[in-house]
């Protein structure tokens, strides 16, 4: 039947009227579709209760709805909500369209829709294109096939849009591209590459976050995922665990590796929404999913790890452990890592909680701690093999015990006397490794009734270790030098031990004037450098306790510094800062310190560097310094391009100069004291090398800096109605001024920051007449100077 024109034009103007109705509610688009797809060809010779409108054919259907979705498309950002209910109603046509017949389908639909679509994905107008790379998303995810030109096409089409530089619309086509990566047996891996570098390497978080959401989890896809569980970006972060979570319900599907990677990021991780999610993952998801206890899921992770330590304790935390399963044997016979791993930690927890009962309830006896210490002692002792992982296991297993041991009440008198015999016997091992001497220092605290008492114990066994060492020494095979080095070392490691847990000063007790003259002066006078550097930890320790004794070997630290080489240099440093720290200044001499950051600050090794600032930061924050050419040089650190890799200089300075640059009017006065010659320094390396900031930006920097108007202080000076700071770029620009003199090369750079200095009211008449006459005796170099200079006499008279 033919149709005239009239009755197209009459059915077209219907179906904008529709489109219309659509964009304003979603309430009616159901209705608003099967009323639509009643005007189609394969509504022909249906009845229809609505006021009759001509039935058209395909093409001239097909037509009149695409006018409209042009219209869509067009839509710009403002009117989103208009857009998103109209892409919602072409979604819901489409989705009606299943029950058509005839010539029209749900086929035939969209593959009409999408061949248009990708013809208009190079559009001009980046709305545009975004509607677009939106309604192919939407219309891919009802399409149950494609012919392989039109598969192409669209592949083609949405890898151009997904690399587009606007990001809303890369998001859109990332989105859409999923849609093309193939059945896990025929992985397309073209689209899975494209995939993979947005998701690693594109700019915009979003795109990464849809692409981490979207992109199917395959051996070729796992580690880029994991890798963004360190993105810069939180809710990229928090995706990854969401992501596993609804992928990988069962944590044994993955890699070990790749288990304790996941945990030991998200449990560490700074932001606690990132924690709280790792956890969901790890309690709600794959504890659940396995029903295990403890021991068995800690097989499955390695006990030796932070992940391990971290997840039992987020498990212990949730409440989600039970010890129903630990037996008697478990403690004997059947003692494994993973329990006694599990123990230390649940114990710990205990402890923390301060539930004393249920602790003491979940600890063996302290004579079965007691035997265990002694057969693991013995083995440390005489190991059963030469394997270095079993050796490794069983320092291990006693390096728990230890711990565990530390949490008993020592109430029971025969065990209590059983534990410090062992404890005694492992004290003087000289094969038990270093890091258990922490754990024995504080087993003793706690059986001791004072420190004096465990002074005594620990004197009286480095003592016979050293009385035994010298009735050995003929029947050792090992050289007697080298010997006694290693019976000095092993003392000196259980008196450092000793030292980092006593808390009172034990000057004049007798027992540490023992240990003082007997082992730590006579190794901090060694030859060897190791036995030395050991000693002058020691009496580091010693001194931060005491201020009498560090009153006493200030001046022995001072020349310490000078006489060891850079390891020895980094010791004694830090004890000098240490010592300012906690006896204030007037126990070293100040100037002497100044000397040697100065000279550190000047060295090549990045650790010494490093350390220096670090203490030299801290001093001036405390305002136990206040030094102008240590603010120079910290300056020329920060900004310089030899120190762009040393990231943790780099994060000390970035956190120092803003806080204490705006914290206080006297600590602004002095740097702009400094920051003159940081800048003469830096614009003249950049001049002559070209590498590095680009001294405008370093210039724009100081200014910040140096500017009373970011003062923290202002607000509260204002409160207490007390006199505001002056400006202090008044004395920067005349430094600036007569550098520009001296150094003709900076002319053009300092020109520039002249004009960024603010001069106000605040800045005294005598500085504004010195700073005008200076702008008169400053000899342009360019054009380009004159100009600025004249801008900024300019702005100074106005």
């Amino acid at each position: 039947m033919e149709i005239k024109m009239e009755e197209i034009d009459a059915a077209h103007a219907h179906i904008v009227d529709i489109f219309s109705q659509a964009s304003l509610d979603t309430a009616s688009h159901s209705r608003l579709a099967k009323e639509l797809l009643l005007m189609g060809p394969s509504a022909a010779g249906k009845k229809s209760s609505k006021k009759p409108v001509a039935t058209l054919e395909l093409k001239p259907w097909l037509l009149g709805i695409w006018k409209c979705i042009l219209c869509v498309l067009s839509t710009k950002r403002v009117a989103r909500e208009a857009a998103q209910k109209s892409l919602r109603f072409i979604e819901s046509l489409v989705k009606n369209s299943e029950s058509c017949g005839g010539d029209l389908n749900q086929q035939t639909f969209v593959t009409f829709l999408l061949t248009r679509l990708s013809r208009g994905s190079n559009a001009k107008q980046a709305h545009v294109r975004f509607r677009v790379c939106q309604l192919l998303f939407l219309l891919l995810n009802h399409v149950s096939e494609i012919d392989d030109d039109m598969h192409q096409v669209l592949k083609t089409v949405l890898i151009q849009r997904s690399h587009d530089k606007d990001a809303h619309v890369r998001v859109q086509a990332s989105m859409a591209l999923t849609r093309f990566q193939g059945p896990p047996d025929d992985v397309d891996e073209q689209v899975v590459d494209v995939l993979i570098d947005l998701m690693t390497g594109d700019p915009c978080a979003d795109v990464r976050k849809t692409l981490l959401w979207n992109t199917d989890l395959s051996s070729r896809s796992l580690i880029p995922l994991l890798q963004r569980a360190t993105d810069v970006d939180v809710g990229v972060r928090r995706m990854v665990y969401q992501k596993f979570a609804a992928s990988i319900p069962d944590m044994l599907d993955l890699p070990r590796e790749v288990r304790l990677a996941l945990l030991t990021v998200g449990l560490k991780d700074r932001d606690a929404g990132v924690r709280k999610k790792c956890k969901a993952l790890l309690c709600d998801v794959w504890w659940k999913v396995r029903k295990w206890n403890a021991v068995e899921f800690l097989k499955e992770l390695d006990v030796r790890t932070v992940a391990a330590e971290e997840a039992l304790a987020a498990l212990i935390s949730a409440n989600l452990i039970t010890t129903d399963f630990v037996t008697d044997q478990m403690w004997n016979e059947e003692l494994t890592l993973e329990f006694v791993f599990f123990a230390s930690i649940y114990a710990r927890s205990l402890n923390e909680k301060k539930a004393e009962e249920k602790l003491q309830d979940f600890l063996p006896s302290l004579t079965s701690m007691a035997t265990l210490l002694s057969k693991f002692g013995a083995l440390i002792v005489n190991p059963p093999s030469e394997d270095e992982n079993e050796i490794k296991a069983i320092e291990f297993v006693l390096c728990r015990l230890l711990q565990i041991t530390e949490y008993h009440d020592f109430s029971d008198e025969m065990g209590r006397r059983s534990v410090s015999d062992c404890i005694a016997k492992l004290l003087v091992c000289e094969d038990l490794p270093t890091e258990n001497l922490q754990f024995i220092i504080r087993i003793l605290q706690k059986m001791s009734m004072t420190e004096a008492d465990v002074l005594l114990t620990v004197t009286d066994a480095v003592s016979d270790i050293l009385e035994a060492s010298e009735d050995m020494a003929n029947t050792q095979d090992i050289e007697p030098g080298m010997h006694k080095l290693l019976v000095q070392m092993q003392c000196l490691e259980i008196i450092r031990a000793l030292l980092e847990q006593i808390q009172k000063p034990p000057c004049k007790d007798s027992s540490f004037l023992v240990l003082l003259h007997r082992f730590i002066i006579p190794s901090v006078r060694s030859n060897n450098a190791l036995l030395r550097q050991t000693g002058i930890h020691c009496l580091g320790l010693a001194c931060y306790i005491d201020r009498t004794l560090s009153l006493e070997n200030a001046n022995l630290f001072l020349h310490a510094f000078q006489a060891e080489e850079n390891d020895g240099k980094k010791i004694v440093l830090q004890i000098l800062f240490d010592l300012i720290m906690v006896h204030g200044v007037t126990v070293v001499d100040l100037n002497a310190v100044v000397v040697f950051i100065l000279a550190c600050l000047q060295d090549e090794d990045p650790g010494l560097l490093t350390l220096a600032a670090e203490g030299a930061t801290k001093l001036m924050m405390m305002k136990f310094i206040g030094n102008e050419q240590i603010l120079e040089a910290l300056l020329v650190l920060y900004f310089h391009p030899s120190t762009v890799n040393q990231r943790r200089l780099r994060q000390c300075l970035t956190c120092f100069f803003p806080m204490y640059a705006l914290s206080s009017a006297e600590n602004q006065a002095l740097l702009a004291s400094s920051v003159i010659a940081a800048f003469t320094s830096l614009t003249l390396e950049f001049e002559e090398s070209g590498e590095g900031i680009a001294p405008s930006d370093v210039a724009a920097q100081l200014g910040e800096w140096t500017d009373y108007r970011r003062l923290v202080s202002m607000e509260q000076q204002a409160a207490k109605g007390t006199d505001e700071p002056s400006s202090v770029h008044g004395l920067v620009a005349i430094s600036l001024l007569e550098a520009m003199m001296k150094e003709p090369d900076i002319q053009k750079e300092g020109s520039k920051m002249l004009n960024i200095l603010f001069i106000d009211s605040t800045v005294g008449d005598d500085q504004k007449k010195r700073i005008l006459k200076l702008c008169g005796d400053v000899q342009p170099v360019s054009p380009f100077v004159m100009n600025g200079v004249c801008v900024f006499e300019f702005n100074m008279r106005v």
